[in-house]
């Protein structure tokens, strides 16, 4: 076995800080979206008359599905920005509409 030299060292710090980025677009994108798309699809339900609680129920029972699709695909995914900006942007929309329905329903 070979002493590994230093030009080995560059490669292998590369990829572990790569692996974190993508274990965290996994982790914190995946469940930023998944909660933005949960707030409006519930907001959503209760717009069209289904019971709040039962529209609660639905959606987190499919939630836990597309977190799972989510953070899957953070992982397979080939460009890492891209991963990022469907997940933040995803989420930041939803997000963004889910508050403006609640508002309208609400006053």
């Amino acid at each position: 076995m070979t002493k590994p030299t230093p030009q080995d060292a560059a490669p292998r710090g590369r990829t572990q800080l790569i692996i974190l980025h993508r274990l965290a677009a996994a982790l914190l994108g995946s469940y930023a979206f998944t909660w933005g798309f949960t707030a409006l699809g519930v907001a959503a339900l209760v717009a069209l008359g289904v019971d709040f609680h039962e529209a609660e129920t639905a959606l987190l029972l499919l939630a836990f599905l597309v977190f799972l699709g989510l953070f899957l695909w953070a992982f397979a995914a080939t460009q890492l920005t891209r991963v990022w900006a469907v997940l933040g942007g995803g989420a930041l929309c939803m997000t963004a509409a889910a508050m403006g329905w609640q508002q309208l329903l609400l006053s």
